[in-house]
């Protein structure tokens, strides 16, 4: 009996490992879209770059103060996916661009560390 609770608990273990492994897919690249948390997929069409920075700001700058800053995102070409972007410095110069992006994805988390960034010509 010891010994099935050995293999058991060893399989377990080899299945943690893999699904950790696995949650984290570096240097992956996707076409997608850079937006803001709260404008998401509204953003998948050039021409939106101030509503972008101004969400990312928050609203203070235009007379809202109750508006609280919005985390960047990476909305994925063609299933729409929101990714929240962990180091957003990365992707400041690229408010409301059709972009690749190269980096991290943590399925579990939904979150990209961008790695690099090119913009993609329409």
């Amino acid at each position: 009996m010891k010994r099935g609770q050995i293999v058991f608990a060893l399989s377990v273990l080899f299945v943690l490992i893999l699904a950790s492994v696995s949650a984290q897919q570096g240097g992956t690249s996707r076409t997608g879209w850079i937006s803001d948390e709260n404008c998401g997929k509204e953003h998948t069409k050039p021409g939106r770059a101030d509503c972008v920075e101004k969400c990312w700001r928050g609203g203070a700058s235009v007379g809202h103060p109750e508006w609280k800053p919005q985390r960047a995102v990476f909305v994925a070409d063609p299933d729409q996916a929101i990714w929240i972007v962990e180091n957003p410095e990365a992707v400041k110069k690229f408010p409301a661009a059709h972009v690749t992006v190269t980096g991290k994805f943590d399925l579990a988390k939904k979150t990209i560390h961008v790695e690099t960034i090119t913009g993609v010509a329409d």
